[in-house]
């Protein structure tokens, strides 16, 4: 120790401690200030990166290189409707077949959202509160008819004038011709200023018609008068 002191001297000392300072100064600085792009992929251990080290909006659309992230990166459910900025999915970005039947849950297209050129007829119906293009709401066939059997054709389907004859027993029959066999009919007297005007319509075996056509008569106050109707036609 005495050895020690003899050879200490003031120069001795400073040189030590500028010696030691220096050290651990460029320690120091190695390990806060590291080149540029001096850590990649291969340094960082799997899993060092995780999403709470992240700051908050550092990953950005071009900070992502093309097709980086794919299907198989992603988890079960990381993408949901909250995370979807809106406008972010369109047309162009989905690929050809990527969105089947089997993706699209029941129920969630809604009409204006369906080409309706594309829907082929309802093969039946229970109930329906209303149909522009049905055949129960919009009849293949059906007729205006004044009194004499001449019929509108602006207001009629699939019948013609020389589809209605006149009964040859009584005034108020009329023998309609109809293109297809009827399962029901209805008939409707046309308002023609009578006060007391009833029509009545017959399917299968009629009377005073041919047994393939339809016969309507028509009253007025109990007795056969040729009177104008409505009347349609259902298969």
């Amino acid at each position: 120790m005495k050895a020690i002191r003899r050879h200490l001297t003031y120069a001795n000392v400073i040189s030590t401690l500028a010696l030691l300072i220096a050290l651990g100064m460029g320690s120091a600085y190695a390990a806060d200030q590291l080149a540029l792009k001096s850590v990649g992929a291969p340094q960082l251990r799997p899993g060092a990166v995780t999403a709470d080290k992240i700051r908050k909006h550092a990953v950005t659309a071009p900070k992502i290189k093309a097709q980086a992230v794919k299907q198989g990166k992603l988890a079960n459910g990381a993408i949901v409707t909250e995370k979807l900025a809106r406008g972010v999915v369109i047309a162009a970005k989905i690929a050809t077949d990527a969105v089947t039947p089997e993706k699209i849950p029941n129920d969630s297209l809604r009409g204006e959202k369906i080409d309706e050129g594309s829907l082929s007829q309802v093969p039946s119906a229970g109930r329906a509160n209303f149909a522009t293009t049905a055949d129960t709401a919009n009849p293949e066939a059906f007729a205006k008819v004044n009194a004499e059997g001449t019929v509108f054709p602006g207001d009629s389907k699939g019948i013609g004038t020389g589809d209605v004859k006149l009964g040859s027993a009584f005034a108020g029959i009329y023998c309609i011709a109809v293109p297809f066999s009827p399962k029901g009919a209805q008939a409707t007297p046309e308002y023609s200023g009578h006060n007391s005007v009833s029509v009545f319509v017959r399917l299968g075996t009629a009377e005073n018609c041919p047994a393939s056509q339809v016969e309507v008569q028509t009253y007025n106050a109990g007795n056969h008068q040729k009177e104008p109707f409505y009347v349609v036609f259902y298969r």
